[in-house]
């Protein structure tokens, strides 16, 4: 499965024929209370039935995410990054060393990849916190980055999700983190 997580108001994406998992993030949700639960309890699953409930899973077995999200001083905006604090079940609450640090074990396995497309205007210290807060979100989930884009709008975000995908996504993606840049895209 791959998934597309994004925070754009009254944008839809006619995908027809492909594997893609679509969740707008801007939906009502409770944001994470911490109880642990879903790691001790519910295996996996969050006791708050909402749209977020199975955001670990989803986040767990997503082949290839793509993320799109509006740039906030430098991280994520408030629905996806609330999308990201209740994928915790995507972790155990056991721990492991990788690369000389410590991290939860993962309950899928895998190493998948990301890409994250932050639209908005932004410094160049914007841009450089949010490359390394993609990477230390992969980190920790035990996946790969593909890519860290910048672009100026949503419908901007939204051409280069749609083209990315276009003859399989990692291809795609892949390429264009590989360092091309327009007037409206750029990567790091």
């Amino acid at each position: 499965m791959n998934m597309l997580l994004h925070d754009m108001k009254d944008m839809t994406f006619e995908l027809p024929e492909t594997e893609w998992k679509i969740i707008g993030a801007n939906v009502k949700t409770v944001q994470c209370r911490g109880c642990f639960k879903c790691w001790l309890k519910n295996n996996g699953y969050c006791i708050y039935n909402d749209a977020f409930a199975y955001a670990g899973r989803d986040l767990g077995l997503a082949e290839n995410c793509f993320v799109i999200s509006e740039m906030t001083y430098g991280g994520l905006s408030a629905p996806v990054k609330r999308f990201f604090d209740r994928a915790i079940s995507k972790a155990l609450p056991f721990f492991t060393f990788s690369k000389g640090e410590v991290h939860h074990m993962q309950r899928y396995k895998g190493n998948y990849s990301y890409s994250f497309c932050f639209y908005g205007k932004s410094s160049d210290l914007e841009k450089e916190t949010a490359r390394r807060y993609a990477e230390r979100i992969c980190i920790n989930n035990g996946d790969t980055l593909t890519g860290v884009f910048f672009v100026e709008d949503m419908q901007s975000a939204k051409d280069l999700f749609l083209s990315s995908i276009k003859g399989g996504a990692a291809n795609a993606v892949s390429a264009d983190a590989a360092g091309t840049s327009s007037k409206s895209k750029e990567t790091l």
